[in-house]
């Protein structure tokens, strides 16, 4: 096949109103850059900052040009003589969302509408050597009736940029090529399905053909030749081939193994020969597991939601996804689930190449709950998908990273429409598993492989909805969704803990998308005096997520026979009100919150796991059940845990074991602690916090105010107290558990996290570190903080809280200061707990008030 290359410089014209027509535009600009968007090429609307924070300033950052209307674009071209003849094809790679054609003025085939897959116009007998014009209509209208929400058309992912980007080319060969070649894998060979062209176009008429297939090995071995001899009966035909290997290798996420098929096709005097790159790998649920290869995987994942802020669109450059792909995977994750859209070609070559196993969807989104549309309502919808699935399975099947299919994200409506598309596509294309939509619980279909959702058979598959008992122990799982659920079960969106937006990144935002969000939300902090602390929210708040993501991750790990996790996510989502959830930020880099070494030692192919309570009292034993997840390349049997726990510097307790559980007896410890396990197992280490409470001495000599009256007297006249929650004005309530995703898209006054002066006298019996863990869990869900920024004299915080993005208020449950002639401790932790952080926290509190060091 050869190709003209169409990219350059092309003339253009906007039709804001959709007036013009092929007969009446005028061209008057010729320095439109194919490929490209209107933004790259700063045509539209241009966008500017918003003056001060509110909800539509904080939805998404945007295209620093906006253009959403018809676009034309026009281009001479010269075309060579020996296309005489010839298949002529006008290929373009990604075009968002229509286009249309005309050459000489005269309209070629219907408008396509298509955002998954390339744009293809037939040419062949309608255009002849010599000079043309070619005239295109690009719409990036919602012509589909999309709404707003699918990642593959939504101003909170990749925009609704207008153009044409990545290749963009006339293709032309012979009549008697090959259209097209899919290969089925299995565990002794490949079936090839090959469509061959010819000049056939009767019944009547047959034309011998020979098809040659060669496989090369990914170690660049040809393994042998194959001759077939067929019949072309028609001018476009299948025929199916079959080729056996002996020996395979398999591709997989440690081994991503790529084969080449190279078939010669020879029919009526004409030679056409093509290649395809495959991975010999079959992939089947069975008995509510997931086989690669007929060895139970685990998937570990991520999700990608066309975020990408440099382009506006999806990268066309294999690096990029290499890149992105390679991150993913040193942080221990070995999945990407393409939340409501269809990445262009080079994501999958990137996947192939790292073994990377991706999950795809169709820009297919509708719920009454975030759409005006449900799945299903709008007729069209039925025959675009329909056909959408059909054209992702012909254009990236032959991909062995491609491994899973969903219809879309989080649908409802018509789920007849979803059973016929997805019973419709596993019949035609068996090379995956398939459901019908991403999230929401419902009965298993008959066509569906797996199910991938928040809950499963009315069981929670992710702690957001169980995390005061994710809190008591290390010990949660979801064994009880696996048992009454048929089919593997993925757990949807795992985390989307806020991490404080970097407003700093603003730097960074170089290219098509202004980031209007982080400035908006960085001019509310200058107004709240609070962006000094910039640095110290996205430190604390991210160690809170850290944290909190290890829990969800480690639960999934913990269940025997789950199919896996994926996370929202790994890096940032900017769009849908500022969703800051990630351990990367947007560029895919780090925040610093945690390493990728240490974020793959509790994610990783094999974890150690260690189950067991938070919170203990010294006259307790401290009993656990150790454990291994492994999913690596070699099985590790009969695993040996070493176990350490440390007390500070101090090794606590020490054992080597092959046995699964341990008690150890915590009566030695006089003092309350914070201890560290360690478990090591074959190289790979995995670390957790337990908190450790001795008896403790309460002052009762210590004045305690509770109401306005006694303030006021104490500040008159002197003296030191601590001062209770009771006499907080505009009280903020606390929360240990951050703002889930955004606190605009789900309004929320809670706050992300909270920075303490662990340094501070009045912890020197009270175990923490600068950032809470869950020994402060029961004591921040029951405490309010008050706006220090208030206070007329001078106020140290001993526990500052993290505010969101959107509330911004300094505020602290705890904090000392001067007022009148008074030594205050202001206290807004209800101290009368029954539990025994609580008896300590009040025990160091009273200790430390009555005590010089106050």
């Amino acid at each position: 096949m050869k190709t003209i290359d169409l990219s350059g410089k092309w003339n253009y014209k906007t039709d804001i109103d959709d007036s013009q027509t092929i007969d009446s535009i005028k061209f008057e600009n010729n320095n439109f850059n194919l490929p490209g968007s209107t933004c790259d090429n700063r045509i539209g609307k241009k966008t500017e900052y918003f003056d001060k924070i509110s909800k539509e300033a904080v939805r998404a950052p945007r295209e620093r040009y906006e253009y959403i209307a018809p676009l034309w674009l026009q281009k001479t071209v010269n075309i060579p003589n020996d296309t005489d003849g010839k298949t002529v094809r006008l290929f373009m790679e990604r075009v968002n969302i229509s286009s249309e054609l005309w050459i000489d003025g005269v309209k070629t085939d219907r408008q396509i509408i298509e955002l998954s897959t390339p744009h293809i116009y037939n040419l062949t007998g309608k255009i002849t050597p010599g000079g043309h014009t070619f005239t295109l209509k690009i719409d990036n209208r919602n012509l589909l009736n999309l709404d707003t929400m699918a990642s593959g058309y939504s101003v909170d992912t990749q925009g609704y940029w207008n153009g044409v980007i990545g290749r963009i080319e006339l293709q032309y060969e012979e009549k008697e090529h090959i259209d097209s070649i899919q290969v089925y894998t299995d565990d002794k060979g490949i079936t090839l399905k090959v469509v061959e062209t010819s000049d056939v176009h009767s019944p009547f008429k047959t034309e011998k053909a020979t098809v040659t297939v060669n496989v090369t090995s990914p170690k660049g071995d040809l393994l042998g030749e194959k001759i077939f001899e067929t019949k072309v009966f028609n001018s476009k035909q299948v025929d199916y081939f079959r080729y056996d290997i002996s020996e395979i290798d398999y591709w997989d996420e440690f081994n991503p193994n790529l084969y080449t098929a190279t078939v010669k096709y020879e029919c009526n005097g004409h030679t056409d020969i093509k290649s395809v790159k495959f991975g010999m790998r079959t992939i089947k649920t069975e008995n509510k597991k997931i086989l690669l290869n007929n060895r139970q995987i685990s998937l570990r994942g991520t999700i990608d939601c066309a975020i990408y802020p440099l382009t506006g669109y999806p990268p066309m450059d294999i690096e990029v996804w290499r890149k992105n792909f390679k991150t993913i995977k040193s942080y221990g994750l070995n999945h990407v689930r393409f939340h409501a859209w269809c990445p262009p070609e080079c994501a999958f070559n990137a996947a192939d190449e790292i073994g990377m196993y991706i999950s795809i969807e169709m820009p297919l989104w509708l719920n009454h709950d975030v759409c005006a549309l449900e799945t299903g309502e709008d007729p069209i919808h039925r025959q675009y998908f329909m056909q959408e699935a059909i054209n992702i399975s012909k254009t990236y099947g032959n991909h062995p990273s491609f491994i899973m299919f969903s219809n879309g994200n989080e649908n409802m409506g018509d789920f007849d429409m979803l059973n016929d598309i997805t019973t419709c596509i596993k019949a035609y294309d068996n090379r995956r598993i398939y459901t019908l939509t991403t999230n929401f619980d419902h009965p298993i279909m008959p066509c569906e492989d797996y199910l991938c959702a928040y809950e499963a058979g009315g069981h929670n598959v992710r702690i957001q909805n169980c995390q005061d008992k994710a809190a008591e122990n290390t010990s949660l799982d979801y064994s009880s969704a696996v048992k009454d659920v048929p089919v593997p079960i993925i757990s949807f969106e795992v985390g989307q803990y806020c991490v404080y937006p970097d407003v700093d990144l603003i730097e960074k935002y170089t290219g098509n998308i202004l980031p209007v969000n982080l400035d908006a939300i960085k001019k509310f902090m200058i107004e709240k005096n609070v962006y000094h602390k910039l640095n110290d929210y996205i430190k604390a708040s991210g160690d809170l997520a850290v944290k909190l993501y290890k829990e969800d991750i480690e639960a999934a790990l913990r269940t025997k026979d789950f199919g896996g996790f994926e996370l929202l996510s790994l890096s940032d989502y900017t769009g849908q009100s500022t969703a800051t959830v990630g351990i990367l930020d947007v560029f895919y880099e780090s925040k610093g919150l945690i390493s990728h070494d240490e974020f793959k030692n509790f994610a990783g192919e094999a974890v150690p796991l260690f189950k067991a309570k938070r919170i203990f009292k010294n006259t307790d034993t401290l009993e656990a059940e150790l454990d291994l997840y492994d999913f690596g390349e070699k099985k590790i049997n009969n695993p040996v845990y070493n176990l350490t726990v440390q007390n500070g510097k101090q090794v606590f307790y020490k054992t080597s074991t092959t046995e699964s559980k341990v008690s150890i007896p915590l009566n030695s410890i006089t003092k309350s602690t914070m201890l560290s396990v360690i478990l090591e197992v074959n190289g790979y280490k995995n670390t957790w916090r337990i908190f450790v409470f001795a008896e403790n001495k309460i002052e009762n000599n210590v004045r305690m105010i509770k109401s306005e009256e006694e303030l006021d007297d104490i500040i008159k006249n002197g003296g030191k107290a601590i001062v209770t929650k009771e006499c907080f004005k505009n009280p903020i309530h606390g929360s240990f558990i951050p703002v889930f995703w955004s606190p605009v898209h789900f309004p929320s006054q809670k706050p992300c996290g909270a920075i303490i002066d662990n340094n501070h006298r009045i912890f020197d019996d009270f175990p923490t570190e600068k950032y809470p863990d869950y020994q402060w869990k029961r004591l921040l869900d029951n405490s309010i903080g008050t706006d220090i920024s208030k206070f007329a004299g001078e106020v140290k915080p001993i526990i500052e809280t993290v505010p969101n993005f959107f509330d911004n208020t300094a505020s602290s449950p705890l904090f000392e200061t001067e007022i009148g002639k008074a030594k205050l401790l202001f206290c807004g932790f209800d101290l009368d707990g029954d539990y025994p952080e609580c008896k300590q926290l009040l025990s160091s509190i009273t200790q430390y008030v009555n005590s010089d060091k106050f």
